[in-house]
């Protein structure tokens, strides 16, 4: 950077008959406190608790006042990580106690607010060449120094954040495959809870579509922030979430002597996630203590995959509101039975819709051809094709539970096929 005192700029102005450097280093005292009590004001308090907020306040202020004077006296405002290396180490020390960066902003840029009023008001009115040359100094300065000090701040926050990740990491890798997870929650600083509400997640396709231009992992990225918030709303910083979208899992800390019935909890929690990402969410849970876990993140992904295969509205479920497809569809050699019986319709969609329309019609031949356009003379020929073909015959109420349940067997394996 060209020092503001170059052939091509006006010099500095004269503050109080004193060059601006002499006047700054004079003055350096009283600014700080100009700056303190800005501080307060924007923090809303009286000066004195700002000036607790933070033991080194003072100091970083002064800091930096005198960093500013020195670049000014040597005729350029460049500014080295050396020349504000303590500047660097109180950042990272501030990342290390949990401060949020914009607040390590917010203090530079209202300490130089501070500092270029009280010189706006000395300068003389006839001096605005010299004002305008200070100010892009003092800018030049900001930039260079706030640059400095948000990547040591950063550094620190990369450092603990990676510590802090690993260690969640390792306590949602043990709960949900059944390792004991007290050495690693201890690790994390996290205290185990009663229960766990084990929640399985899926966001539907947004609303409204990208912008053009726009790349599509910030979608992705605006998506899984929004359900970290909306876990951090319901849970704190305890829980324990694994993000990718569309997906996510997550364990949520149950507070003690809470009830069984999750669907008002889980209500709440799906529809203002559906409402930040503008998308219809689907979402399953099931609680359990610590050392179950797997077991009911298994059972809350298979709620989700049977309300996802049958065509359930988006919203949340409990295994209570799917517990006969549940049932039915268990793994084991009468679903591969189940499965079985059905293949003959594979090559005639036409004859599934038609066994479709008709159980959700009632069984009634009538309603299924008008929903299906047909002569109900077609809907009585393609439900025996069926019957023939596949052994099923709908229209006989002893065998319609046996229907139904080899469809949803069907609907869930063609679920899965898709999700692989």
């Amino acid at each position: 950077m060209t020092s503001p005192k170059s052939s091509n700029a006006a010099p500095l102005p004269l503050l109080e008959g004193q060059p601006a450097a002499a006047w700054l280093r004079d003055h350096r005292d009283e600014l700080v406190e100009l700056a303190l009590d800005a501080l307060a004001d924007q923090d809303g308090t009286a000066p004195g608790p700002v000036r607790r907020r933070d033991p080194e306040l003072r100091w970083i202020i002064a800091y930096n006042a005198d960093a500013f004077v020195r670049a000014l006296e040597q005729g350029n405002t460049s500014v080295q990580e050396d020349d504000v290396a303590d500047l660097v180490a109180s950042a990272a020390r501030r990342a290390g106690e949990g401060e949020p960066v914009e607040h390590l902003l917010r203090d530079y840029q209202i300490g130089m607010d501070a500092t270029w009023q009280a010189v706006a008001r000395r300068c003389p009115p006839a001096d605005q060449a010299g004002l305008i040359q200070l100010t892009i100094a003092m800018h030049a300065y900001l930039r260079q120094v706030t640059t400095l000090v948000v990547r040591g701040f950063q550094h620190e926050a990369a450092r603990i954040h990676t510590g802090e990740r690993d260690a969640r990491y390792a306590l949602y890798s043990a709960l949900l495959t059944g390792a004991h997870p007290g050495t690693a929650a201890g690790l994390a600083g996290i205290t185990l809870p009663e229960r766990y509400l084990v929640l399985s997640l899926r966001l539907g396709p947004g609303t409204t579509p990208d912008e053009p231009g726009r790349a599509p992992e910030i979608t992705h990225h605006r998506r899984a922030n929004a359900v970290r918030r909306v876990l951090a709303d319901h849970a704190g910083d305890d829980a324990l979430a694994l993000i990718q979208d569309p997906a996510a899992t997550a364990l949520i800390p149950l507070p003690p002597g809470s009830g069984n019935d999750l669907k008002a909890y889980l209500g709440d929690l799906t529809q203002r996630l559906s409402d930040l990402v503008s998308a219809p969410v689907h979402a399953a849970a099931a609680a359990a203590v610590p050392h179950a876990v797997p077991a009911a993140r298994a059972q809350s992904e298979e709620v989700l995959q049977i309300a996802l295969a049958t065509g359930q509205p988006p919203g949340a479920y409990v295994l209570d509101d799917v517990v006969v497809t549940y049932q039915l569809t268990r793994p084991g050699p009468g679903l591969d039975l189940l499965l079985q019986r059905l293949r003959p319709i594979d090559d005639h969609p036409e004859w599934e819709s038609t066994l479709r329309s008709y159980l959700e019609h009632g069984f009634d031949r009538k309603a299924t051809a008008a929903h299906l356009n047909l002569h109900p003379n077609s809907v009585d020929y393609r439900l025996g094709r069926i019957a023939h073909l596949c052994g099923l015959d709908a229209a006989d109420p002893a065998q319609r539970l046996t229907t139904f349940a080899a469809l949803y067997a069907r609907d869930r394996a063609a679920h899965l096929k898709q999700e692989s």
